[in-house]
């Protein structure tokens, strides 16, 4: 169980991370003539970059056994306490900066020898959470219709 201290920690995490991610988007449509769609794209990029680089620095300092998995990540946040900062980087600042940096290092384990679960973490999560907004939006219509 995280304590209070880190419990804090990854909340200031996650306020810059969704901070961070309005800028960007704020910067780019504001400052660009690009649509809208990629600000959301350079988000998801440069997340899934700090991710990749945070859990990559955490791995060579943590037992591999370790950092198998992001839900592993949570469990360098009570064992290895000089590891906090970074830990708190990956799972406060980057997921609140873009889920999709999760779901792409969740990807990216899995890629490593599980590959039915890694076609059904991807396909799955894509094609369902489309279907998903697409029944939200048609319920929200009737429902305000």
């Amino acid at each position: 169980m995280a304590s209070v201290v880190s419990l804090l920690w990854l909340m200031f995490g996650g306020a810059l991370g969704a901070i961070c991610r309005y800028l960007t988007q704020e910067l780019i449509v504001r400052g660009t003539r690009l649509p809208g769609w990629v600000s959301i794209f350079v988000a998801n990029v440069l997340g899934s970059f700090l991710i990749g680089l945070a859990a990559a620095s955490l791995q060579h300092k943590i037992a591999a056994a370790d950092l198998q998995h992001l839900a592993s990540l949570s469990h360098v946040l009570v064992t290895h306490p000089f590891e906090q900062g970074l830990a708190i980087l990956v799972i406060g600042f980057c997921g609140a900066y873009t889920t999709f940096s999760s779901f792409s290092l969740d990807n990216y384990f899995l890629v490593q020898g599980k590959y039915v679960q890694l076609a059904l973490n991807m396909l799955g999560s894509l094609v369902i959470a489309f279907l998903a907004v697409w029944a939200g939006w048609s319920l929200g219509q009737m429902l305000s219709a």
